[in-house]
């Protein structure tokens, strides 16, 4: 299926096209060369995600305002009953979580040459535009003139389905409308987490929604303990290099009176033979921005150095997402700049457990398809899907074709076991307190999984890292995961998420350096005697370091300093399957935190 473009159906506003602005909105539709029966249905469907507010406004009498020739009635609703609407019949053409709203007539027709004009308010003052700069913010319509079409909702299920199930679905796209930011509110400052003499720190212009100021102009100034540089703004970000004073320094930028602090930037006489990359390894494409844009998005706005972005299977599967993955993937695979890492999300039978897949190579691989959702089944939507598809049944079957593929396995709070995951997330939006996960993660660990750990976003938004509030996660934060590589290249960054050379922040970049005998954070060692070193520097006065041995805190220190150093004895402790592991805890005075990959201990009888 394809979104049809014509003149038939479009959008027009009155108002300024800002972010967060509220305008008076319309929605026009003409009918094909039959007409709009009585009983015909239109359904308007736009993206949630983009939305201001997790549910809208449709509870006011003029909320939907149905406008038609003479002697027409209409009766409308707006289908957003518990928050979203999925629906695969139309996916994936349009994103896949929706507000839809229904229109039908009742009574009278509509001709071909004429209008039906439906306008929307969301809010008070009229139609609320998203707080995200969309270049082509668009709605789409599903047709039925003649009322031949249903819209299901089955009971206690997110999706919807259009019904008989053998109907060919009308689906037209209106013209995009190209929503700008709001002023400038707010700096993002990056610099590499190490620097020998000098840093190249980026600098990023964004409102206060956190969308990159395109139209900015001017300099910028950067400022070091070391020293003072000024560079020019091209579009929304300037970058220069700046003169560092060691051990520790950070870099503050300064654009028409906003100023803001890079990260911490440890500064040594020489590089380490390890590099401290940065990046999300969990964001979903689910908005109707190209997939390229989440890509884009870490890499120009938000200055990671990789990320992954996930789509379910039953979308990776469609033949021209497929394609369009594949495209972005190998169009952001940057050596030296950025990595998108190839992944996808899986909702395993028999319980429906989320996990993540991280493809090393993707030339020449069909998608996989592994999917509990009865919907994820339908002879419809998998007609769609690519002719060489691999078909799973359960999560062993997945297992063994990731284990075929050489991929990286990844899971979340929805992943209720873990068997031969290779890392767990700890931190994320939608679970930001930590310490639930972390008990779980430790069950497993006790039993003998070996699970690194890592922190991402799940954002909704396909904006990777994203630190502001968004709908689905409600809440504000996202995670990074920092990863000890050789090189900012593809084959150093699986190598270091396989060896579970990582660590989990709550998404501060704060610099850890964990080590057991001198052997990095996911090695295995053996001894008679276990002697950790810890190297930190946190982004505020760190209050509190943990080493954890076999789930329990076996030692704490309470540094009260930006930058410690702390090395002492591992306590072994008793394990009833004699696994033993440690790993560090860390709490700033901010309430950010870390949790490094553990060390597993094998000791000498």
């Amino acid at each position: 299926m394809s979104a049809e473009v014509n003149g038939r159906f479009w959008v027009s506003v009155e108002g300024p096209l800002r972010v967060a602005e509220t305008v008076t909105l319309e929605l026009h539709y003409m009918p094909p060369a039959g007409g709009l029966q009585t009983g015909g249905n239109l359904w308007f469907c736009f993206d949630i995600r983009q939305l201001d507010e997790w549910v809208l406004d449709f509870d006011r009498p003029d909320a939907i305002a149905v406008q038609g020739p003479a002697e027409t009635v209409w009766e409308a609703e707006a289908l957003i009953d518990g928050g979203v609407v999925r629906t695969f019949d139309i996916h994936a053409p349009v994103p896949e979580f929706l507000h839809v709203v229904h229109v039908k007539c009742v009574a009278g027709a509509v001709t071909a040459a004429e209008r039906v004009t439906v306008q929307l308010r969301t809010a008070p003052g009229g139609f609320l535009l998203p707080r995200n700069a969309i270049d082509a913010f668009r709605f789409w319509l599903v047709e039925d003139p003649s009322g031949e079409l249903t819209f299901y909702h089955p009971e206690r299920d997110k999706h919807h389905y259009f019904l008989p199930r053998d109907a060919e679905l009308s689906l037209l796209e209106s013209n995009p409308l190209a929503i700008k930011e709001a002023e400038p509110a707010a700096l993002q400052v990056t610099s590499p987490s190490h620097a020998a003499g000098h840093a190249a720190t980026r600098v990023v212009v964004t409102d206060r929604f956190g969308n990159p100021v395109r139209a900015a102009q001017g300099e910028v100034t950067l400022r070091s303990g070391n020293g003072e540089t000024t560079v020019a703004l091209s579009s929304f970000s300037a970058a220069g290099t700046v003169p560092m004073r060691g051990p520790v320094d950070r870099v503050t930028a300064s654009y028409r009176g906003v100023e803001a602090e890079s990260n911490p930037v440890r500064v040594d006489e020489e590089l380490p033979c390890l590099s401290l990359y940065w990046g999300d390894l969990h964001g979903m494409l689910f908005s109707q921005r190209p997939i390229e844009d989440h890509f884009a998005w870490g890499k120009d706005v938000n200055g990671l150095d990789f990320a992954g972005g996930q789509l379910f299977s039953y979308s990776i599967s469609i033949a021209e997402t497929w394609e369009k993955l594949q495209n972005a993937w190998q169009r952001y695979d940057l050596p030296g700049e950025f990595i998108a890492l190839p992944s996808a999300e899986f909702g395993t039978t028999p319980d429906g457990s989320h996990r993540h897949a991280f493809f090393p190579e993707i030339a020449g691989q069909p998608p996989v398809f592994c999917e509990d959702r009865p919907a994820a089944h339908d002879p419809k939507l998998q007609a769609r899907f690519h002719p060489d598809t691999v078909f799973c049944k359960d999560y062993q079957e997945f297992y063994r074709e990731m284990k075929r593929r050489g991929a990286l396995m990844h899971g979340h709070f929805h992943t209720h076991f873990y068997v031969q995951e290779h890392l767990a997330e700890i931190f994320q939006k939608q679970r930001t307190d930590g310490e639930v996960e972390e008990e779980k993660i430790n069950q497993y660990l006790m039993q003998g999984a070996r699970l690194g750990f890592v922190s991402g976003s799940d954002t909704h938004d396909s904006r990777p890292a994203n630190p502001y509030r968004e709908p689905g996660p409600l809440t504000g934060v996202a995670g990074l995961t920092g990863v000890w590589a050789e090189r900012l290249d593809k084959p150093s960054l699986f190598d270091a998420l396989f060896n579970r050379r990582c660590y989990a922040t709550s998404g501060v970049r704060m610099i850890v350096d964990f080590r057991v005998n001198d052997d990095w954070m996911g090695s295995t060692v053996q001894g008679e005697r276990f002697t950790f070193t810890a190297d930190v520097v946190g982004t505020a006065e760190i209050e509190r370091i943990d080493l954890v041995v076999n789930g329990d805190t076996a030692r704490s220190y309470a540094p009260r300093q930006q930058h410690a150093h702390v090395e002492d004895e591992v306590p072994l402790r008793f394990s009833p399957k004699n696994v033993h592991y440690c790993y560090l805890r860390v709490r700033q005075v901010d309430g950010n935190r870390a949790w490094t990959s553990p060390v597993w201990l094998e000791p000498h009888s």
